[in-house]
């Protein structure tokens, strides 16, 4: 079969994965390393490989493979770019192009075969696979077609000439739909992981059942600003119900943890204070394990971080202190900002409560302590020792206090980046509402994946509650 060429299209960019796609495990090895040994091992020759975004990356994952590594410098520019760099690697002996997609692991050898048969019985004509009349991928060009290629342009590629020569195609009959679905969703993703692996994917809430701990977010999670978020009543109901035990845990270092009891009251919720865990708690008890007792501290910060560091017996004050603790405050001014960096400067150290750059209101997101933390570390060149999520003392506080292991703790958070993140690495379920910081299209670029994601505590709590109820 050494007169087909085969052009593996593998420059585009990845909007949903955290990097791109062609980097992908399959099977041990990257995507586009399968897809390349599977054209290998069909005789094809040559086989190219266009590259584009992370071309380095994807250059080092074919080594030592016998084939083509082009870089197409125009790959944002659409997939026609890529067609036309395949197009001018295809040597003159060649009968052909077989265009394939670095995204389709289910393209087997066996289909690559009959697509190829099939041309040699109609001659000059365009194969494409079919399953009952949907058009699929690859699709082997004859070479009199290049030159109508490569006068395509922008993203649909081969589909503009399909389209205008309709009498010219002739398809593969394809049984099996999976075979050409090409991994565009996380979901995609697993969907054809399963299939390989010959695992049947667990349904999402099924995670729940061994939970008997909670760690639960609370500003974006059970509230926006001063609106109570759905199911907010009913599922502390259910968590009474069940006697699952629960810690609510919150970055939001401004606040009391009576302000907070307070707060839930006024929503019909009673909490006890000692289930409620706020990142000045936390900050504040790690300088007890580092700082002297007494020692004197620069708080920016409000009721709910100076009561912690008094509390704890630290001196708060404005001058010499040994240590500067950020946390979020509304009433920052830029005198507030100046004393922390010149203190700073001076030998202090550097302590954040949180890293969250915003914070959840009813209008949108509003700036966070992570706001604060950057102004401060522009003006002195250091990065804070931070205390709250994603860092694991919160998560190790919490678990503590109900005597809980990670393997029946679930974390219930808003925020990918601080809640979902330091739960994983601490072991814990994670659980993503979708009623705060986070969005789904933050989801679909981040590389970090929750075991649940739901719209709101509701959404939640009805999953949960039909999980338990098919035990």
């Amino acid at each position: 079969m050494t007169d087909i060429a085969a052009v593996i299209l593998a420059a585009g960019a990845s909007t949903r994965f955290g990097r791109t796609k062609q980097l992908l495990e399959w099977r041990g090895k990257p995507l586009v390393a399968h897809v390349s040994d599977t054209a290998l091992e069909a005789g094809l020759d040559p086989v190219i490989v266009v590259l584009g975004c992370e071309a380095e990356e994807v250059y080092a994952a074919l080594e030592g493979r016998p084939l083509e590594r082009l870089l197409n410098y125009r790959w944002e520019e659409g997939m026609s770019t890529s067609v036309r760099t395949g197009l001018a690697a295809v040597p003159p002996h060649a009968e052909g192009a077989l265009f394939l997609q670095c995204d389709q692991p289910l393209v087997g050898i066996d289909l690559l075969h009959k697509l190829i048969d099939r041309f040699r019985e109609r001659g000059e004509a365009i194969v494409y696979p079919d399953h009952e009349g949907r058009r699929g991928t690859p699709v082997l060009f004859p070479r009199r077609y290049f030159a109508d290629l490569a006068q395509v342009t922008g993203d649909r590629g081969g589909r503009v000439v399909i389209e205008r020569e309709p009498e010219a195609t002739v398809t593969v009959p394809v049984d099996d739909p999976d075979v050409l679905i090409d991994i565009d969703t996380r979901a995609d993703y697993k969907n054809l992981v399963s299939i390989i692996d010959g695992r049947q994917v667990p349904e999402p809430t099924s995670v729940l059942r061994p939970v008997r701990h909670l760690l639960i977010d609370m500003d974006g999670v059970l509230w926006r600003g001063n609106a109570p978020l759905p199911g907010l009543q009913d599922f502390f109901a259910f968590l009474s119900r069940e006697e699952i035990d629960y810690t609510l845990a919150t970055n939001n270092a401004s606040r009391t943890p009576d302000q907070y009891a307070e707060k839930l009251a006024g929503f019909g919720v009673k909490v006890p204070e000692a289930n409620i865990l706020t990142s000045s708690l936390v900050v504040a008890a790690y300088l007890a394990d580092v700082a002297p007792a007494g020692a004197p501290v620069y708080a920016i910060g409000e009721e709910g971080l100076i009561q912690a560091l008094e509390t704890n017996g630290f001196t708060v004050t404005d001058e010499d202190a040994d240590y500067v603790v950020v946390g979020w405050d509304r009433g920052l001014t830029y005198q507030k900002l100046t004393t922390a960096v010149l203190l700073i400067h001076r030998g202090a150290t550097f302590v954040g409560t949180n890293p969250d750059v915003t914070y959840p209101t009813e209008e949108g997101p509003a700036p966070g302590n992570g706001a604060i933390l950057a102004a401060v570390e522009a003006a002195t060149g250091l990065e804070p020792i931070v205390t709250g999520k994603p860092e694991p003392r919160m998560y190790q506080e919490a678990l503590r206090r109900m005597g809980a292991t990670p393997e029946t703790t679930a974390m219930i958070g808003d925020r990918i980046d601080t809640d979902i993140a330091g739960a994983a690495r601490a072991g814990l379920t994670t659980v993503l509402t979708l009623s705060g910081i986070t969005t789904e299209e933050d989801l679909e670029t981040s590389a970090i994946e929750p075991d649940l994601v739901c719209d709101h505590l509701a959404d939640l709590l009805a999953g949960w509650e039909e999980a338990l109820a098919h035990e």
